[in-house]
């Protein structure tokens, strides 16, 4: 279907969940992975840019339109500079600056480098309805995107005062010690996603068995789920577990097994797969578990996931050795 010939969708979307901004963001990808030739490939990656400006910088679609991607991009202090009547300056996460590089660097986009973001308003709102309705979601449009960014940064913490001045309702753009504040939430945010930021458990702690090598421990989420994790007895004790109330545990995509079916063993869990994304011969399955919250991602072969035949909506069990899981530093609450 054209985007050209597209009409506004009828409904409006208020908001978006995490699992569907993944979608729509797997949509617009898959669209620009699929143009044609080196022309058509230039022009979807221009929409992607303004698609990417708009979720991390949480910019209104006019900013990121008159947005210079030569001049406004400070590759050396990850700096944003927004033009227009609410100018400022904004921080950007290593990793969304790394993605609008490459975007912008692209051998196909350098002819119209400076310019990439000047692009028709009507053009990129009807670009985003229809990535939005191949990913199931009825009336996307740029707003949708900034409010979810909005609330993103609340979420990590961010004061409203300063999120309101980084989307410009308000003064001047955050200060430096707002900017520093984001630097933070954006580091937190990162070194969730390394290991998969729905792949993290976070509970009340207790201690099961301690042996001369190891030791048991439970971590009990505030829904009730309860995950056996094992870990050596130096870093219980470099980590002073014993002492901690509040902890959170990680364990990476690759550890996280799905199967057909329930088994009687320790971490094994009952979910609804939510996402599915096939790249080469490896999908990434993403499972909530029936708590409601708690997310898992895994990452398995494409002969795997067939033989399971997993499907968004369907229900899958997932497993997961107590020995996989590590402890973050930064993540645990001291008992008063």
């Amino acid at each position: 279907m054209s985007e050209m010939k597209d009409g506004a969708a009828k409904e409006t979307l208020c908001s978006l969940d995490e699992s569907q901004l993944r979608a729509f963001l797997q949509a617009f990808y898959a669209w620009y992975e699929n143009a044609g030739g080196p022309s058509q490939q230039c022009s979807r990656g221009r929409v992607l840019l303004v698609c990417l400006l708009i979720r991390f910088a949480g910019l209104r679609l006019g900013e990121a339109l008159a947005l210079d991607d030569v001049e406004d991009i400070d590759e050396t202090s990850s700096m944003l500079h927004v033009r227009g009547k609410w100018a400022r300056v904004l921080p950007l996460p290593k990793t969304a600056l790394g993605k609008l590089l490459e975007l912008r660097d692209a051998p196909c986009s350098v002819r119209e480098r400076g310019r990439l973001c000047r692009l028709d308003q009507g053009y990129v709102r009807r670009v985003f309805a229809v990535r939005g309705r191949e990913a199931g979601l009825c009336g996307m449009n740029p707003t949708v995107l900034r409010n979810f960014r909005e609330q993103e940064l609340l979420h990590h913490g961010v004061p409203l005062f300063t999120v309101e001045r980084f989307l410009g309702r308000m003064g001047a753009g955050p200060g430096p010690e707002e900017v520093e504040r984001f630097r933070e939430a954006f580091r937190q945010w990162e070194e969730a996603h390394q290991t998969g930021r729905h792949n993290i458990v976070s509970g009340k702690v207790e201690l099961l068995r301690k042996g001369e090598l190891s030791c048991l421990l439970s971590i009990t989420t505030s829904t009730g789920l309860v995950f056996d994790v094992r870990c050596s007895t130096r870093v219980f004790a470099r980590l002073d577990l014993a002492g901690l109330q509040d902890v959170s545990a990680s364990v990476r995509s690759l550890q996280v097994e799905v199967l057909s079916g329930p088994v009687q063993e320790r971490n094994v869990f009952c979910g609804t797969v939510v996402d599915m994304l096939e790249r080469g011969d490896e999908a990434r399955v993403m499972v909530r578990l029936e708590d409601g919250r708690q997310e898992f991602c895994a990452i398995l072969t494409l002969e795997r996931m067939k033989a399971l035949a997993l499907e968004r909506g369907g229900t899958a069990w997932i497993r997961i050795r107590p020995a996989d899981f590590t402890f973050g530093g930064g993540v645990a609450a001291r008992a008063s």
